[in-house]
């Protein structure tokens, strides 16, 4: 059993936007669906720490004297707190040891990193303890999810100040790790902001892996962490622009489905610049967009 398992429940630059779609092919899933409801993150360090205090300091400061109850310290090894940021409460936990191989291949997923430079993999890869965050049943809808992510991406960038933060793993079905030195970066754009803000801005990145495959034989690049909140993952199947202009495609989709401005639909024809149109082709849970 992974760590997370007792939690879990039974059972940008201007983004193309969707054109006509024809009726959705009978079998397919449907979006959007209902969002994961729970919410949960790990936070990666490079040493041991002596205690939560410094943790606890952190968010008091960050978010006022109320924002951090219930510490209990009875488990000499596993320390644990109640934090509450924007109304939401997360649990939060300290383990002073690396993160189980079977909770997270964490040299693996360094490996296949865009954005990580290799010192930043070689951190992540050598963690030494982490803290493990939860938020529970927030998510019951899109809005409702995008608010408790929001919040979970205030709650770890302060907890990223502490000495030592190496960066974030959101637990989703892919190998997502966002250095520190990225999350504050993303941090910098939430500033005045809020998570239903009018400019339709949502921290993509901290959320949604994009990573480089194959189908049929073909290259892909597509992402991760979409399907938590309902939504169909995204794909360019084949594509021959260069990654980075992928990769801002894919960041720009992506927040148009997450801040429920746009949902992309089988066999719609998307325009994704004044060139270029795609056609987008439903694979059991992800949209490939192929013509790019």
């Amino acid at each position: 059993m992974g760590l997370f398992d007792r939690f879990k429940k039974k059972a940008p630059n201007a983004a193309p936007q969707n054109g006509e779609a024809k009726p959705p092919e009978a079998g397919l899933p449907q979006w959007p669906q209902p969002p994961q409801e729970d919410t949960m993150a790990l936070l990666l360090m490079d040493r041991l720490l002596p205690g939560v205090t410094p943790a606890v300091e952190a968010l008091r400061g960050a978010f006022g004297p109320g924002a951090v109850s219930d510490i209990d310290e009875s488990h000499p090894r596993v320390p644990a707190f109640i934090a509450t940021v924007d109304g939401l409460e997360f649990w939060v936990s300290y383990l002073p040891m690396p993160v189980p191989a079977d909770t997270l291949d964490v040299a693996t997923a360094a490996k296949y990193s865009f954005l990580l430079s290799d010192e930043e993999k070689s951190a992540f890869a050598g963690n030494k303890s982490f803290w493990m965050l939860a938020q529970k049943g927030a998510g019951k809808t899109l809005a409702e999810k995008r608010r408790a992510c929001w919040a979970f991406s205030l709650l770890c960038a302060a907890l990223l100040g502490l000495e030592g933060a190496v960066g974030v793993h959101p637990i989703n079905r892919g190998g997502l790790l966002v250095s520190k030195r990225h999350y504050l970066q993303q941090r910098e754009l939430m500033e005045g902001k809020g998570w239903d803000n009018a400019e339709g801005f949502f921290p993509v990145p901290l959320w949604v892996w994009i990573y480089g495959t194959a189908q049929e034989g073909k290259d892909t690049i597509q992402t991760t962490g979409l399907k938590d909140f309902g939504l169909p993952e995204l794909g360019f199947f084949a594509p021959q622009k260069p990654v980075g202009e992928l990769l801002d495609l894919l960041y720009s989709m992506s927040c148009l489905q997450i801040t429920g401005r746009q949902l992309y639909r089988n066999m719609a024809l998307v325009p994704l610049d004044e060139k270029t149109e795609a056609v987008c082709k439903q694979e059991g849970d992800t949209l490939f967009f192929i013509g790019a």
